[in-house]
């Protein structure tokens, strides 16, 4: 299955891409899919303890054991700041 995978701001900065499609296994989890992003861009990982994490839109914890679907939308978005 594909997922599309975005990445804003530092995570972006880290990974030099705004957006891309993983292929992952059937059944993949949220955390599975997390592990697989670090293992690909190992400085993310310093950033999970202070970034949120959306499937479709929606909030989810790093380490969730929630299945991804085909074609779920996974983004990244650490701490911003600004004025």
């Amino acid at each position: 299955m594909r997922v599309k995978v975005l990445f804003f701001a530092a995570c972006r900065d880290i990974t030099n891409v705004e957006k891309l499609e993983m292929e992952l296994k059937k059944g993949s989890t949220v955390a599975g899919f997390v592990e697989a992003v670090v293992k690909k861009y190992p400085k993310i990982e310093k950033l999970l303890g202070n970034m949120v994490l959306s499937v479709n839109l929606e909030y989810t914890n790093p380490k969730s054991t929630d299945i991804l679907k085909d074609g779920s939308e996974i983004a990244f978005i650490p701490p911003i700041s600004g004025g």
